[in-house]
C-alpha cells in the first residue's frame, strides 16, 4: 500500500479503535477521554478519599463506620482498593460511605455538585414566579366570574320580587334548575367559609 495511504488507514484505526492501533496509544487516549469525561466511578474513587481527608479520618475509620451502619464486616483494604480504582463500589456501600461521611450521596459522584445545585435552585424560583403569575392571573379570572355570578343573581331576585308585585303567577319562571340552584348554594357556602383574606380577595 502505498505510504499515504498507509498513514491514512493508520489514523483510521487509530480513530476506530482498530486492534492494530498501538497499546500504549490506545491507553493515553483512554486516560485522555476519562481526565475530559470523568466516569461516576471515578469522580467516586477521588471525592471519597478527598471527604474523608478533610474529616481527618482514616480508611480504617471509615470502614469501622460503614460496617457499624451496615451491620456486617468491611476491611479498610476494600475502602483502599476503591480509591486506589482497582475495586469496584457497590451500590449500598456508596449510600453507606456517603452516610459515614456526612455528605449527600451526589457529591460523592459530582465534581460539580455546588454548581448544578445553584442552577437548579435558579430553575425552580424561575418556574415558582411563572407559576405564582399563572396563579394571579387565575385568581383575577375565578374574582371576576364570581362577581359575575353575583350580579345576575341578584338581577334575577330583582326580577322575582317584582313579578311577586305585579303578576305572582309568573314567579315561577324565576326559579332557577335545582342543579343550578344547588351548585350555587354550594358556592356561596364556600365564599362564607373561607378566610377573610381569601373571601375579599375573590370579591365576595
Amino acid at each position: 500500500m502505498p505510504l499515504q495511504h498507509r498513514r491514512g488507514a493508520d489514523l483510521l484505526d487509530f480513530e476506530a479503535g482498530h486492534p492494530h492501533t498501538p497499546p500504549s496509544i490506545a491507553i493515553s487516549t483512554r486516560k485522555c477521554q476519562t481526565v475530559m469525561n470523568p466516569l461516576p466511578g471515578d469522580l467516586f474513587a477521588r471525592r471519597l478519599r478527598q471527604e474523608r481527608e478533610r474529616l481527618g479520618i482514616s480508611q480504617a475509620e471509615l470502614a469501622r463506620r460503614m460496617a457499624a451502619l451496615l451491620g456486617t464486616n468491611v476491611d479498610s483494604t476494600a475502602i483502599t482498593r476503591i480509591e486506589q480504582q482497582t475495586r469496584a463500589v457497590r451500590l449500598d456501600e456508596a449510600v453507606t460511605a456517603a452516610e459515614a461521611l456526612g455528605v449527600p450521596l451526589i457529591t460523592l459522584v459530582s465534581d460539580n455538585y455546588a454548581r448544578e445545585n445553584e442552577a437548579e435552585i435558579q430553575n425552580q424560583l424561575a418556574e415558582l414566579a411563572l407559576t405564582e403569575q399563572e396563579w394571579e392571573r387565575l385568581r383575577q379570572k375565578i374574582h371576576r366570574i364570581t362577581q359575575t355570578i353575583q350580579q345576575l343573581s341578584a338581577e334575577r331576585e330583582a326580577f322575582r320580587s317584582h313579578a311577586l308585585d305585579v303578576n305572582p303567577e309568573t314567579v315561577g319562571d324565576y326559579e332557577l334548575d335545582p342543579e343550578t340552584q344547588a351548585a350555587l348554594d354550594a358556592r356561596k357556602r364556600d365564599v362564607r367559609n373561607k378566610p377573610a383574606g381569601e373571601a375579599a380577595g375573590s370579591g365576595a
